[in-house]
């Protein structure tokens, strides 16, 4: 079975649940000698498009040709009446309603008086799930695993889409029109971030329920009670993490689907974890309340991850990463810089920087290696889109007051987040305050030039080189 999906919608720092319409149809059963089939019917109320997402009806599928349904029912053959077994059907046709037939011995035919029929689909992993029936009862349990390999792709759902129906025989031995519904759910998140324009090699959720059954899938266990045609009730098993690779993005969004267990009440925090293509990491964690997940439903997440920043900190010209204590920064006082500060911008391109205009971000979020998420940071214009920056005759400032926002086009800027500085074991300032170290020492051996920017003020300066500032390139 296909999944379809009209990605119609986005929804921020919500949920957003949106079911199926109610199953309907009414496809004859037809019973004839060697051979029997059932007519079977699905919600589908829009034309068909491959592969998409409905986020107003909820899961819409349609048969196809290699669709398969598992049939359970009593059974005359050749005049002798069976006790019910299962039986599979193989589709005759394709779209919401179609007929599947079962090709058995001559006089094959539903028992008379029989009141008995159930259907599960065929899943196309057939290890991924069994049903068992209680021969006196007639009482149903369908199991399911192996939910913890999905791909998070739309095309993939329909490997663990769990669809059952129940019917009714009358006294001719012809089932009444038999409707499919839904057994699992969906969560769809929309991972955001401007600089989603490729593939995101991995995407790991980590999930810790505060109540309820996981939320990532691993297996469950449904009842279906005799002469009804709803689950009810469930057992559900589930992982802590969860990992999708290679999830394609465009603009800025990177969606990931997983087809979960129906349940209600799942409280817990999901800790969602990307990497780009360039080894960039993004992450967010976000809180779910009471999140209830439906049958035939969609629930849908639009979760912005901030870029993850591990910076390390430097005396000037240190040999190693700041220590405290350790007076390791160069002593030049001509000349550039020839150990960690080598590859930094001189106070000359400093200045060029500063002269072309910069823009102090509030807004943009990144987190920090210990999980704390910050705003503020310095957009600087890119050297190719400064004129004059390479001959060194672009304007030159050692000081300007930044504009506060995003540039428009900040394809042509840069991004320094305002990493403050360490001191002893503390990063201090952080989110208010950047220290960035220049290549250019000064003419004594104690200072050297530096960026120094604050949400008022952005300055081509100089530090005392036993300061823990940052490093950074020319771009």
């Amino acid at each position: 079975m296909r999944i379809h999906l009209l990605i119609l919608f986005s929804l921020v720092a919500g949920l957003f649940s949106g079911c199926s319409q109610s199953d309907s149809g009414s496809d004859p059963v037809i019973v004839s000698s060697g051979s029997m089939s059932i007519g079977v019917s699905l919600p589908c109320g829009t034309t068909r498009v491959l592969e998409t997402a409905d986020a107003t009806k909820g899961l819409i599928t349609t048969w196809e040709s290699t669709d398969a349904l598992q049939v359970y029912h009593n059974y005359t053959e050749n005049g002798v009446e069976g006790a019910m077994q299962g039986f599979t059907f193989s589709s005759k046709g394709t779209g919401s309603s179609t007929t599947f037939a079962y090709s058995g011995a001559e006089g094959y035919s539903f028992t008379p008086n029989s009141s008995s029929l159930y259907g599960f689909n065929a899943l196309p992993t057939a290890s991924n799930y069994m049903q068992t029936y209680n021969s006196s009862s007639y009482n149903f349990t369908l199991s399911l695993s192996g939910y913890g390999s999905q791909d998070g792709t739309v095309s993939n759902l329909k490997n663990y889409d769990a669809m059952y129906g129940f019917s009714s025989v009358n006294n001719g031995g012809t089932p009444a029109a038999m409707t499919m519904s839904h057994l699992m759910s969906v969560l769809r998140f929309d991972l955001t971030n401007a600089a989603f324009t490729g593939t995101l090699t991995s995407v790991v959720f980590t999930y810790t329920p505060f109540s309820g059954s996981s939320l990532l899938p691993s297996s469950g266990s449904f009842e279906m009670m005799y002469g009804r045609s709803e689950v009810t009730s469930s057992s559900l098993t589930g992982a802590t993490s969860w990992t999708v690779s290679n999830v394609a993005a465009s603009s800025g969004t990177a969606p990931v689907y997983l087809m979960t267990f129906p349940d209600g009440g799942r409280s817990g925090t999901l800790t969602i974890t990307a990497t780009a293509s360039d080894g960039s990491t993004y992450s967010r964690t976000i809180t779910l309340s009471a999140l209830l997940l439906t049958s035939g439903c969609i629930n849908a997440y639009t979760v912005t991850l901030n870029k993850q920043i591990a910076p390390k900190y430097y005396k000037w010209d240190a040999t190693a990463e700041y220590v405290s204590g350790v007076n390791n920064y160069s002593t030049i006082i001509s000349g550039v810089a020839t150990n960690s500060c080598k590859d930094c911008p001189t106070y000359d391109q400093i200045q060029m920087y500063v002269g072309a205009g910069t823009y102090w971000d509030s807004t943009t979020h990144w987190t920090s290696v210990s999980g704390i998420t910050y705003t503020g940071g310095l957009w600087l214009k890119k050297k190719a889109y400064i004129s004059g920056f390479d001959a060194g005759t672009a304007t030159k400032l050692t000081s300007a007051t930044p504009t506060a926002g995003v540039p428009s086009n900040t394809s042509e800027y840069f991004f320094l987040p305002a990493l403050g500085y360490m001191y002893g074991s503390y990063a201090i300032t952080m989110g208010s305050h950047g220290y960035y170290w220049s290549s250019t020492p000064v003419g004594d051996p104690t200072t050297a030039r530096l960026l120094d920017f604050t949400s008022s003020a952005v300055y081509a300066g100089f530090g005392q080189r036993n300061g823990a500032f940052c490093l950074w390139s020319v771009q």
